[in-house]
Parts: structure tokens; sequence; C-alpha cells
């Protein structure tokens, strides 16, 4: 980006504060690699030279780094963290340019607080890896990545950090992108960005640099800007999960699609016509993915909390395969029970353990349900359907996951 396109892009965001425009949409972005990697130093280098600091925290920062500002102390939001000058806990920041809102998610490193990692990556639509470029590629890093393919985050950028260490050298820059590239499964059609930067110098992050005269692509800033919303790619197939019923009225959230008063949605070999929706008390011909919903229908006593309704009826489940990353105490081979959550459904899931699973391992396991739930294959492909495990006795959650499978 170009002194002038800087100076252009700063006075429309401005612009656009004042205006005060809503209908922007929220980017949830994470980074994520192996410790000391640079990833809260990115992060504070996005928030600095988007003109995202107030001059009061820059001004401290600046005293607490010896004359230059110190970047990192902006997303490692624990004093413990900062006295062992390591980030544990997961640090929100927000930024806003002129198209997109941004949620800036700095998770841990360490492979001890993988699980951290986990929570804070599942919600995010972009994952930004960076990778040191004075180092292969290390178990943490693959770990992570592995991650992201669980998860089902399709956009990767990733960032080659401390290019200035290694003297804006395209062959590192390339060994690294080997590595990289042998870790990733194909399959998984992933949007792979490709980016060397430095985020301690601020090169190639929100402005381009002519260091690197061999990499013509986007920065940091830029490749975000231009990733394109996340589309409903079910939008014929509206789907209902209902969250209470009081007084004849059903009270629920639409997770896909768009549905309107026109609707007859499904559930097995029942049928719900819906005569009348609200959305925030405001009665509605058609509600929208996300939406909070109050329904007036045929058959409205029938719901239960935890159903799913939709144009095409759900399937049920009482035995699944999930990937879990498991966030409680070590556990020894044998049989338990656990509370299982799926949005607003609970029920009693029995597993087997066939092994002894540690804090922050990540296992393909199999449980058997109390009772089935309602479940659309095309929502597991696109690794929509999210669960957590909860201790029957303590109620502390102990694992987070996905469902990979319908067994029965």
């Amino acid at each position: 980006m170009t002194a002038l396109a800087r100076l252009e892009w700063k006075i429309e965001n401005v612009k656009d504060i004042f205006k005060g425009r809503t209908n922007m949409r929220i980017l949830k972005v994470f980074t994520c690699g192996n410790v000391d990697d640079g990833k809260s130093t990115l992060l504070g280098r996005l928030l600095l030279d988007s003109d995202s600091i107030s001059v009061d925290i820059l001004h401290q920062l600046t005293e607490q780094g010896g004359g230059v500002p110190n970047l990192a102390l902006l997303t490692d939001g624990l004093r413990a963290e900062r006295s062992m000058g390591i980030t544990i806990d997961v640090a929100y920041k927000f930024f806003t340019t002129k198209h997109t809102k941004y949620i800036l998610v700095d998770t841990p490193g360490h492979q001890e607080y993988t699980r951290n990692m986990y929570a804070g990556a599942s919600e995010c639509e972009v994952a930004i890896v960076l990778i040191d470029a004075l180092k292969p590629i290390e178990a943490q890093t693959r770990k992570h990545l592995e991650i992201m393919e669980a998860i089902g985050i399709k956009h990767l950028i990733i960032a080659v950090n401390k290019m200035d260490a290694v003297r804006f050298d395209q062959t590192v820059f390339l060994e690294r992108q080997t590595e990289v590239n042998a870790v990733l499964n194909p399959q998984e059609n992933h949007r792979v960005h490709w980016i060397p930067i430095s985020a301690l110098t601020g090169e190639n992050v929100v402005e381009s640099t002519p260091s690197m005269p061999w990499y013509a692509g986007p920065t940091i800033l830029e490749c975000l800007e231009s990733i394109p919303p996340r589309l409903d790619t079910h939008g014929t197939l509206p789907l209902l999960e209902i969250q209470g019923i009081y007084e004849g009225t059903a009270y629920g959230k639409v997770l896909q699609g768009t549905m309107d008063v026109k609707n007859t949605l499904y559930r097995g070999t029942q049928s719900l016509e819906i005569k009348e929706c609200y959305v925030n008390g405001i009665p509605r011909a058609v509600a929208s993915p996300g939406d909070q919903v109050a329904l007036l229908g045929t058959n409205i006593n029938m719901l239960k909390r935890g159903q799913q309704w939709g144009k095409e009826a759900p399937l049920q489940c009482s035995e699944c395969t999930v990937e879990l990353c498991w966030m409680g105490d070590a556990m020894e081979p044998g049989t338990m029970e656990f509370i299982l959550r799926r949005g607003a459904a609970e029920r009693i899931a029995r597993v087997d353990l066939p092994i002894r699973i540690n804090p922050n391992d990540i296992q393909h396991l199999t449980l058997n349900l109390s009772a089935p739930i309602d479940l659309l294959t095309d929502r597991i492909q696109t690794k929509k359907e999210r669960i957590i495990l909860i201790d029957k006795t303590t109620n502390a959650t102990v694992a987070a996951g996905i469902i990979k499978q319908i067994n029965q």
C-alpha cells in the first residue's frame, strides 16, 4: 500500500466512523503458531499501523518499551503472563476499517494451552498462522494446522515472520512454504494466502515494503479485506432449533437458511406450519440465519427444547463419532458418562476410552447417547455440529469438539 493510498484509506475510514456505518461485516480472526513466533507482536502492529491505538495507550507502551512501543503488551492481557513473558489466556482486540469490523483473537502458542487455542478458534472464519523464518516448523505448529482442519477454517493466512532476520531471503520463504504444504491436507480445500512479513518492523503487515521486491502480493490487512463474506450455502434449506415453549409460543434460533411464515418445517414424520414469526418482538415475514425468533403455528405444544426442524427432516442420531479436544484432567481407559450439549440439546453420553487421555489431547471417540439428537448430514460435512462434554458431578467442561459421523 503506497503512502497516498494509505492516506486515502485513513480518510475514508474516518468518514465511515462519523457516518455511524452500521451495515459492516464482522470478521473474527485469530493467530496461531509456535511460542515466540510473534503472534502478539503481529496483532499489536495491526492495531498500531491501522491507527487503532489511543494516544495515552501508545505513550504507555512506548515508555514500557524504552522508547519503542512494546506491541506484544497490547494483547498479553494478564499480569501473570507479562511477568512470565508468555501468553496463556485468549486475548481479544478490536479495530475497524471502511468495510469490516475485526475481532482479533490472540491464542497461546505453548503445547500445554492447546485447549485455549481450540476454544479461541471455534468461532473464527480466518486463521493467521505465523511461521518463524529462522527455523523449520515445529510440532506445535503442526498441531495448530491440524486443529484448523478439524474446526473447518478454510481461509489460512500463512505469515512467514522475522524475514528481516534472514535478510529478506526468498529461499527461506520458499523453504517454510514447502514444510507447511507437506502438513496441509489437500482434500480440505484450504484457501491459503502466503505472505512474508516482519511483525516487529511492520513490513507487509499494513504497509507493503520495498525490502522484498520478489513478493508482489497483498499485505496482511489487504488480504483480510479481500476475503469475501461467508455465504450461507444452504439458503433454500431453513433449519430451526427449538430453545423453549411458553404459553403456546415457541422460541428458537434460525441456524441456517431463511425462514418465513409460508414455510412448513419437518422432523421425522411430523410437520410444523408457521403462522406468525417475530424477531425481537417485531412481526417479520422472513427470519434470517442467526435470528432469535418467536413462533406461532400449528402443533406448537408438540415441540421440545433441543429439537431441530427443517425443510429437510433431520436424521435421528443415537451413536456418533466425534473429534474432541480434551480440556479436563487426564483420564484412564474405561467407560464413563458425561453430559453432552449441542446447542439447546442436552443428553447423557457414554464413552469407552480405549487409551489414557491427557489435557490438550485431540482424540476421535465414539459416543452413545441416552436419547437421539437431530442432525443434518450436510452440517456434519461442513463441520458445523459442535459439541461440549460436561462433567456430571462438577459441571465443568471437560472437552469440546465436532461431530464427525453418525453411526446409528
